[in-house]
């Protein structure tokens, strides 16, 4: 009798032997692994950064910027069912789409919260690079890209621009210069409740450089979106869309040229 409760603990004691020694390596096991992502440079630099190319350009993009945006990257289908497995298929040696940037102006520092267009945080706005899948031969010259055919469609009657088409004559006698922004204006008649006003910048003998596009609803939110064309990134040029509050419309010079010395 005392010899099988002998038996029993010590076959007891072995198995709590056992556990413990299996305890131990599990756990060191984390703290190698925890102290190998900590100190393992490609594992650091995954982990606080996101990367691609931008045509012959290599880009490293703070996490601390992607905060409720992201990069996409080409040939990957952001509407299909295998998304995410797509996505992180891609590293830092193939195509990024777009890059969108939540930042706090003027400061260029990540922002935490976003634009939002019910925000109090007037200063956070919105950076998206996007770059061009082709160029067409008839536009000619990389170095300028003429937005008339964005603004017209601005310019159409409604928050969604679902009205009639503009033409450029009617622009020509439409449009008055704002000299307090030094671009052109025009108030856009509205048929959903919210006002619109079109901003924009023209470069005589070339075109339309540069379109605004602000909103304004009745709860007093608003949201103006900038284009500008940017030839130094991308296979076949980029655009740089900037999103961001009315009460900012007044920097919109500053606002472009921060938005080009944070994606360089």
């Amino acid at each position: 009798m005392s010899f099988n409760v002998f038996n029993k603990r010590l076959t007891a004691k072995r198995l709590l032997i056992t556990f413990l020694s299996l305890l131990v390596v599990f756990v060191v096991s984390l703290l190698i692994y925890g102290y190998d992502s900590m100190h393992d440079p490609e594992k650091v630099k995954a982990r606080l950064y996101a990367c691609g190319k931008f045509g012959d350009q290599h880009m490293l993009i703070d996490k601390q910027y992607l905060y409720f945006a992201r990069v996409t990257y080409e040939g990957v289908n952001y509407w299909g069912k295998n998304i995410r497995e797509e996505h992180n298929a891609k590293g830092c040696g193939d195509q990024i789409q777009s890059i969108s940037l939540q930042v706090k102006w003027p400061e260029m520092t990540p922002s935490s919260e976003g634009f939002s267009l019910n925000s109090e945080n007037k200063n956070d706005i919105k950076i998206a690079l996007n770059q061009r899948s082709v160029w067409p031969d008839e536009l000619g010259s990389k170095d300028f890209f003429n937005y008339m055919e964005l603004l017209k469609r601005h310019l159409r009657k409604g928050m969604f621009s679902s009205g009639k088409e503009v033409s450029e004559a009617w622009i020509d006698e439409t449009k008055k210069i704002n000299s307090d922004l030094g671009l052109y204006e025009i108030d856009v008649e509205s048929d959903e409740g919210v006002a619109k006003k079109v901003y924009w910048q023209e470069i005589k003998g070339k075109g339309v450089s540069l379109v605004i596009k602000c909103l304004y609803f009745k709860n007093g939110s608003t949201i103006c979106t900038s284009s500008t064309h940017e030839p130094n990134y991308g296979l076949n040029t980029s655009y740089i869309d900037i999103s961001f509050h009315s009460e900012l419309l007044p920097h919109w010079q500053q606002l472009n040229q921060d938005a080009v010395q944070l994606i360089e």
